[in-house]
Protein backbone atom coordinates (compact mmCIF):
# COMPACT_ATOMS: atom_id res chain seq x y z
CA UNK A 1 0.00 0.00 0.00
CA UNK A 2 1.70 3.21 -1.16
CA UNK A 3 1.10 6.94 -1.30
CA UNK A 4 2.90 9.91 -2.89
CA UNK A 5 3.30 13.07 -0.84
CA UNK A 6 4.53 16.52 -1.81
CA UNK A 7 5.82 19.00 0.78
CA UNK A 8 6.76 22.62 0.01
CA UNK A 9 6.82 26.13 1.50
CA UNK A 10 5.62 28.41 -1.32
CA UNK A 11 6.39 31.79 0.31
CA UNK A 12 2.76 32.90 -0.14
CA UNK A 13 3.11 33.10 -3.93
CA UNK A 14 -0.13 34.56 -5.27
CA UNK A 15 -1.92 34.80 -8.63
CA UNK A 16 -0.80 38.45 -8.66
CA UNK A 17 2.90 37.53 -8.49
CA UNK A 18 5.05 38.73 -11.37
CA UNK A 19 6.81 36.58 -13.92
CA UNK A 20 4.21 33.83 -13.89
CA UNK A 21 5.52 32.55 -10.54
CA UNK A 22 2.11 31.34 -9.41
CA UNK A 23 1.35 29.43 -12.61
CA UNK A 24 4.84 27.88 -12.68
CA UNK A 25 4.58 26.80 -9.03
CA UNK A 26 1.14 25.35 -9.69
CA UNK A 27 2.40 23.41 -12.72
CA UNK A 28 5.36 22.06 -10.73
CA UNK A 29 3.04 20.74 -8.00
CA UNK A 30 0.68 19.09 -10.47
CA UNK A 31 3.55 17.54 -12.47
CA UNK A 32 4.51 15.38 -9.47
CA UNK A 33 0.97 13.90 -9.40
CA UNK A 34 0.83 13.55 -5.58
CA UNK A 35 -1.92 11.88 -3.59
CA UNK A 36 -1.42 14.22 -0.64
CA UNK A 37 0.07 17.72 -0.53
CA UNK A 38 1.28 19.82 2.38
CA UNK A 39 1.96 23.45 1.50
CA UNK A 40 3.18 25.91 4.10
CA UNK A 41 2.91 29.69 3.78
CA UNK A 42 0.56 29.13 0.87
CA UNK A 43 -2.78 29.89 -0.73
CA UNK A 44 -5.53 27.34 -1.41
CA UNK A 45 -5.65 28.33 -5.10
CA UNK A 46 -2.32 26.54 -5.62
CA UNK A 47 -3.86 23.14 -4.98
CA UNK A 48 -4.95 20.90 -7.88
CA UNK A 49 -8.58 20.74 -8.92
CA UNK A 50 -10.64 18.05 -7.23
CA UNK A 51 -9.74 16.48 -3.92
CA UNK A 52 -10.20 18.42 -0.68
CA UNK A 53 -8.14 21.18 0.93
CA UNK A 54 -8.09 21.93 4.65
CA UNK A 55 -6.16 24.71 6.37
CA UNK A 56 -4.75 25.76 9.70
CA UNK A 57 -6.43 28.46 11.75
CA UNK A 58 -5.31 32.10 11.64
CA UNK A 59 -1.78 32.68 12.90
CA UNK A 60 -1.78 36.47 13.09
CA UNK A 61 -0.02 36.95 9.74
CA UNK A 62 -2.27 39.93 8.97
CA UNK A 63 -3.15 40.96 5.43
CA UNK A 64 -1.77 37.78 3.86
CA UNK A 65 -4.27 35.70 5.84
CA UNK A 66 -7.03 38.22 5.21
CA UNK A 67 -6.52 37.45 1.51
CA UNK A 68 -6.74 33.69 2.06
CA UNK A 69 -3.16 32.68 2.81
CA UNK A 70 -2.49 30.21 5.64
CA UNK A 71 0.57 28.86 7.40
CA UNK A 72 -0.41 25.23 6.68
CA UNK A 73 -2.62 23.66 4.00
CA UNK A 74 -3.29 19.96 3.42
CA UNK A 75 -4.82 18.54 0.24
CA UNK A 76 -5.85 14.94 -0.49
CA UNK A 77 -7.28 13.64 -3.74
CA UNK A 78 -9.33 11.22 -1.56
CA UNK A 79 -10.75 13.76 0.91
CA UNK A 80 -10.27 14.18 4.66
CA UNK A 81 -11.92 13.11 7.90
CA UNK A 82 -11.23 13.61 11.64
CA UNK A 83 -9.88 17.13 11.04
CA UNK A 84 -8.06 18.82 13.94
CA UNK A 85 -6.77 22.40 13.61
CA UNK A 86 -5.82 22.86 17.27
CA UNK A 87 -3.56 19.98 18.23
CA UNK A 88 -3.09 21.30 21.76
CA UNK A 89 -4.00 24.64 23.38
CA UNK A 90 -0.32 25.30 24.10
CA UNK A 91 0.73 25.10 20.42
CA UNK A 92 1.51 28.47 18.82
CA UNK A 93 -1.71 29.27 16.97
CA UNK A 94 -2.40 28.76 13.29
CA UNK A 95 0.52 26.42 12.58
CA UNK A 96 -1.07 22.97 12.79
CA UNK A 97 -3.64 20.92 10.92
CA UNK A 98 -4.18 17.17 11.19
CA UNK A 99 -6.59 14.80 9.44
CA UNK A 100 -6.96 11.29 8.07
CA UNK A 101 -7.29 10.19 4.46
CA UNK A 102 -8.23 6.74 3.19
CA UNK A 103 -6.58 5.08 0.19
CA UNK A 104 -7.87 1.66 -0.86
CA UNK A 105 -9.52 1.22 2.54
CA UNK A 106 -6.26 1.99 4.40
CA UNK A 107 -6.32 5.09 6.61
CA UNK A 108 -3.30 7.39 6.91
CA UNK A 109 -2.97 10.19 9.47
CA UNK A 110 -1.29 13.34 8.16
CA UNK A 111 -0.02 16.15 10.39
CA UNK A 112 0.87 19.43 8.66
CA UNK A 113 3.08 21.74 10.69
CA UNK A 114 4.84 25.09 10.48
CA UNK A 115 7.26 25.21 13.41
CA UNK A 116 8.14 28.83 14.29
CA UNK A 117 11.48 30.09 13.04
CA UNK A 118 14.12 31.64 15.30
CA UNK A 119 12.70 35.18 14.92
CA UNK A 120 9.09 34.33 15.79
CA UNK A 121 7.57 37.25 17.75
CA UNK A 122 10.90 38.59 19.03
CA UNK A 123 10.27 42.21 17.99
CA UNK A 124 9.80 44.09 21.27
CA UNK A 125 8.57 47.23 19.51
CA UNK A 126 5.61 45.25 18.16
CA UNK A 127 5.04 42.62 20.87
CA UNK A 128 6.08 44.61 23.96
CA UNK A 129 6.01 42.50 27.14
CA UNK A 130 4.77 39.52 25.10
CA UNK A 131 7.92 39.45 22.97
CA UNK A 132 9.78 36.14 22.94
CA UNK A 133 13.48 35.35 22.90
CA UNK A 134 14.94 33.84 19.71
CA UNK A 135 13.86 30.20 19.15
CA UNK A 136 11.38 30.30 22.05
CA UNK A 137 8.43 29.74 19.68
CA UNK A 138 10.11 26.66 18.21
CA UNK A 139 10.84 25.28 21.67
CA UNK A 140 7.22 25.80 22.73
CA UNK A 141 5.97 24.08 19.57
CA UNK A 142 8.31 21.09 20.00
CA UNK A 143 7.39 20.72 23.68
CA UNK A 144 3.68 20.72 22.81
CA UNK A 145 4.19 18.12 20.08
CA UNK A 146 6.22 15.86 22.34
CA UNK A 147 4.12 16.14 25.49
CA UNK A 148 0.56 16.81 24.32
CA UNK A 149 0.07 15.86 20.67
CA UNK A 150 2.16 12.88 19.61
CA UNK A 151 1.41 10.69 22.67
CA UNK A 152 -2.22 10.42 21.46
CA UNK A 153 -3.27 6.98 20.22
CA UNK A 154 -4.14 8.23 16.72
CA UNK A 155 -0.45 8.89 16.00
CA UNK A 156 0.88 5.42 16.89
CA UNK A 157 0.78 4.04 13.33
CA UNK A 158 0.37 5.06 9.68
CA UNK A 159 1.24 8.65 10.56
CA UNK A 160 3.16 11.31 8.61
CA UNK A 161 4.50 14.53 10.14
CA UNK A 162 5.44 17.08 7.52
CA UNK A 163 5.69 20.75 6.72
CA UNK A 164 8.10 23.56 7.41
CA UNK A 165 10.17 22.49 10.40
CA UNK A 166 12.41 25.59 10.14
CA UNK A 167 15.14 23.34 11.52
CA UNK A 168 18.25 21.68 10.13
CA UNK A 169 18.19 17.99 11.05
CA UNK A 170 20.85 17.33 12.23
CA UNK A 171 21.84 20.95 12.93
CA UNK A 172 25.33 20.94 11.37
CA UNK A 173 28.27 23.21 12.13
CA UNK A 174 26.93 26.29 10.33
CA UNK A 175 23.43 26.11 11.79
CA UNK A 176 22.15 28.99 13.93
CA UNK A 177 20.06 26.61 16.00
CA UNK A 178 20.70 26.69 19.72
CA UNK A 179 21.70 23.50 21.48
CA UNK A 180 18.45 23.68 23.45
CA UNK A 181 16.17 23.70 20.41
CA UNK A 182 18.24 20.98 18.72
CA UNK A 183 17.92 18.76 21.81
CA UNK A 184 14.17 19.34 21.93
CA UNK A 185 13.92 18.49 18.23
CA UNK A 186 15.84 15.25 18.74
CA UNK A 187 13.67 14.30 21.72
CA UNK A 188 10.39 15.16 19.95
CA UNK A 189 11.12 13.03 16.88
CA UNK A 190 12.82 10.14 18.67
CA UNK A 191 11.32 6.95 17.27
CA UNK A 192 10.24 8.65 14.04
CA UNK A 193 12.01 8.16 10.73
CA UNK A 194 12.84 11.59 9.28
CA UNK A 195 13.22 10.65 5.63
CA UNK A 196 14.59 14.06 4.63
CA UNK A 197 17.23 14.37 7.39
CA UNK A 198 20.92 14.78 6.68
CA UNK A 199 22.59 16.57 3.78
CA UNK A 200 21.32 14.92 0.59
CA UNK A 201 23.71 15.13 -2.36
CA UNK A 202 21.11 16.43 -4.77
CA UNK A 203 21.63 19.13 -7.42
CA UNK A 204 18.13 20.46 -6.73
CA UNK A 205 19.24 21.68 -3.30
CA UNK A 206 21.22 24.92 -3.18
CA UNK A 207 20.98 25.13 0.63
CA UNK A 208 20.28 22.94 3.67
CA UNK A 209 16.80 21.43 3.71
CA UNK A 210 14.29 22.43 6.43
CA UNK A 211 10.90 21.21 5.10
CA UNK A 212 11.00 17.70 6.50
CA UNK A 213 8.87 14.56 6.37
CA UNK A 214 8.85 12.17 9.37
CA UNK A 215 6.97 8.87 9.38
CA UNK A 216 5.95 6.31 11.97
CA UNK A 217 7.90 3.05 12.18
CA UNK A 218 5.36 1.08 10.10
CA UNK A 219 5.93 3.28 7.04
CA UNK A 220 8.85 2.80 4.64
CA UNK A 221 10.09 5.71 2.48
CA UNK A 222 10.67 4.65 -1.11
CA UNK A 223 11.83 7.15 -3.73
CA UNK A 224 12.62 10.69 -2.58
CA UNK A 225 12.77 13.50 -5.13
CA UNK A 226 13.86 16.97 -4.09
CA UNK A 227 12.94 19.85 -6.37
CA UNK A 228 14.42 23.29 -6.70
CA UNK A 229 12.92 26.56 -5.60
CA UNK A 230 13.92 27.86 -9.03
CA UNK A 231 12.04 27.17 -12.25
CA UNK A 232 13.96 25.80 -15.23
CA UNK A 233 14.01 29.35 -16.68
CA UNK A 234 15.67 30.60 -13.41
CA UNK A 235 12.50 32.23 -12.10
CA UNK A 236 12.59 32.12 -8.28
CA UNK A 237 9.38 30.39 -7.18
CA UNK A 238 10.00 30.33 -3.43
CA UNK A 239 12.69 30.76 -0.78
CA UNK A 240 12.38 27.02 0.01
CA UNK A 241 13.22 23.90 -1.96
CA UNK A 242 10.59 21.16 -1.90
CA UNK A 243 10.32 17.39 -1.81
CA UNK A 244 8.11 14.65 -3.21
CA UNK A 245 8.26 11.20 -1.64
CA UNK A 246 6.66 7.80 -2.18
CA UNK A 247 5.74 5.92 1.00
CA UNK A 248 4.49 2.41 1.63
CA UNK A 249 3.15 0.53 4.62
CA UNK A 250 5.46 -2.42 5.17
CA UNK A 251 3.35 -4.01 7.91
CA UNK A 252 -0.33 -3.24 7.13
CA UNK A 253 -1.49 -5.18 10.18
Amino acid sequence: MSMRILNWNTEFVSPRSRGGRFEKAQALIEAHDPDVICLTEARPELMPEGGETITSQLSGAGNIENRGGRKVLLWSRFGWSDVDTLGAPCLPEGRFVCATTSIDSVTWTVVGMCIPYFGYRINKRFWGDDALRPWQGAETYLDALRNKVLPQDRFRQRTILLGDYNLHIPPGKASRQTKAVSRKCEATFAGWNIATAGEPDDPALDKRFIDHIAVSSDIRPLTIQFFSRFHADSTKLSDHNGVCIDLEIHDPR
